[in-house]
């Protein structure tokens, strides 16, 4: 069974500023979640009910949905791996400064 991915708005443009080569990446990682080859790890503590998918130095982090016809997942946020959970933490206002 094919697992449906869609992406946001703010994936789709942080996708659109990389370089060809990290794209291609990025597509190949979201193909085998469809496929079923690779499943997202889930994420802990305050980013419960949240996933992420490692793209050499880029993170994505996905939602689990309800699909039509089998289970999906939502790209809600990627960034560079340094930065990817403080910034997701803030946009969810989980973040203290």
């Amino acid at each position: 069974m094919r697992t449906k991915v869609t992406l946001d708005d703010q994936p789709l443009d942080f996708m659109r500023r990389q370089p060809p080569s990290a794209r291609k990446c990025i597509r190949e990682a979201l193909h085998e979640i469809e496929t079923g080859s690779e499943f997202p790890v889930a994420l802990e503590d305050e980013l419960d009910g949240f996933y992420k998918v490692r793209v050499g130095s880029y993170r994505l982090i996905l939602q689990a949905i309800p699909g039509r016809t089998g289970p999906a997942f939502r790209v809600v946020f990627a960034e560079k791996r340094k930065v990817v959970y403080e910034l997701f933490s803030e946009i969810l206002g989980l973040g203290g400064s």
